[in-house]
């Protein structure tokens, strides 16, 4: 189910995909759908993982910690993860 309540169907689930996002190195199960103008979408089970974090709507930024360092993931032009 996706966020407006609908079904869509999956092509397949990789086990474990590596996605380095600035210094931040996520292992992770995903699923494989068809969406259009997105690369990825992490979802609740991600943010849950992080524990406490800063978000900005506005400036699109999310800051939270791992292994007791401070990271931060901004979007820059062209909507991609810095």
């Amino acid at each position: 189910m996706v966020a407006d309540g609908k079904n869509i169907n999956c092509s397949g689930k990789c086990h474990s995909i590596k996605l380095t996002m600035g210094e931040y190195l996520l292992d992770s199960p995903m699923i494989a759908i068809q969406m259009r103008g997105v690369d990825v979408v992490l979802g609740v089970q991600w943010l849950q993982s992080l524990g406490t974090m800063n978000f900005n709507f506005q400036e699109l930024f999310l800051i939270f910690s791992q292994k007791e360092e401070k990271l931060s993931l901004e979007v820059s032009k062209g909507n991609n993860l810095k």
